[in-house]
């Protein structure tokens, strides 16, 4: 099974947090290229958020963004997947089949796990990148390809090359350009703005609670090994779990039994340090950046935020100003 898709993603751009702004402006730097780029980052930090902001910076941005996960793929069916078939290739193959390198044609193809690409298809993936021809399963015809490459791993891929299951050489290719995403926890000013959006996300039209104060103190100080992912969990169950208006702490189950989570968040040390005026200041860049995504124009979502397109603009420059990350794309 493979996940193919050419629509936004339902989770927000949000790099509020100095590391990950500075990841976001790399991004938005590689997007003007056409170079292969490589994304390594622990699972669930957000690689394919960042593969999509590659994308939607570049000139490609009106083409097809597909997305493929080599480790959700049969050995059996990669190539037919990646590279597509003509007819009569085999059994029941009646009419020739494109794959998705040719559907992404104009666009970027993201090769999520591409440390689990099977080592036959590796070969054909680098003459792909060296020549932008491919040729399709039972065909001899070699067909043009114009898409970008974007590949990401949590792996290491250089031990993975030591022991003989990557190539070099088509490692090297590939990381022309590269990009290292952080664990959330390595990002602690992203958590309250994700976690509100992730609320947003899940509310179906409820109002969303509020995060009372040791709620906020006990997302900040969790672990995260689940990192992005795992905080959409949490917030989605605690929507169910809060009796009313607020969350508490005592609402956010985390998916693994990590003891320090369950400490009391005021007797941990080593955990951010955030004042109220920065907590306020994040919040507020979500809510404006949550107006922006949700409208039309920049009119319609000054309205939404119940203030002027003068103060609204303004707002952008101070965040601007103040080292926080305002994607391009939200800025319409």
């Amino acid at each position: 099974m493979h996940d193919k898709t050419t629509t936004p993603p339902d989770q927000p751009f949000v790099f509020v947090d100095p590391v990950s702004a500075r990841q976001f402006a790399l991004a938005c730097k590689f997007g003007e290229t056409a170079l292969p780029v490589l994304i390594s980052g622990p699972t669930g930090a957000g690689k394919e958020i960042m593969a999509r902001v590659i994308h939607e910076s570049s000139p490609r941005a009106r083409g097809p963004f597909i997305a493929i996960n080599c480790s959700a793929i049969s050995p059996s069916l990669a190539e037919d997947i990646l590279f597509g078939h003509e007819r009569g290739a085999f059994t029941g193959a009646q009419s020739a089949v494109p794959g998705c390198f040719e559907q992404a044609q104009g666009g970027t193809l993201f090769l999520d796990e591409i440390g689990e690409m099977p080592p036959e298809l590796q070969p054909k993936l680098l003459r792909l990148l060296q020549e932008r021809k491919l040729t399709r399963l039972g065909g001899t015809r070699e067909i043009s390809v114009d898409v970008r490459i974007v590949a990401a791993t949590n792996a290491n891929l250089r031990d993975d090359m030591r022991q003989g299951r990557f190539r070099e050489d088509l490692f090297y290719r590939l990381s022309t350009l590269s990009l290292r995403l952080p664990r959330l926890a390595e990002r602690p000013r992203d958590i309250l703005p994700l976690a509100l959006l992730m609320l947003q996300k899940h509310a179906a039209g409820r109002e969303i609670p509020r995060l009372a104060e040791d709620a906020v103190a006990r997302l900040l100080v969790h672990a995260w090994p689940g990192n992005v992912r795992e905080l959409e969990n949490v917030m989605a169950r605690a929507l169910l779990l809060c009796g009313g208006t607020e969350i508490t702490a005592a609402d956010l189950a985390f998916d693994d039994d990590d003891p320090v989570a369950a400490l009391d968040p005021a007797g941990l040390t080593g955990a951010p340090s955030l004042s109220p005026r920065d907590n306020y200041r994040h919040l507020e860049h979500v809510r404006v950046l949550t107006a922006i995504e949700g409208a039309r124009c920049r009119e319609e979502a000054a309205t939404r935020l119940g203030i002027s397109e003068r103060t609204l603009r303004h707002k952008l420059q101070q965040m601007r100003r103040a080292g926080l990350a305002v994607p391009k794309v939200y800025q319409r």
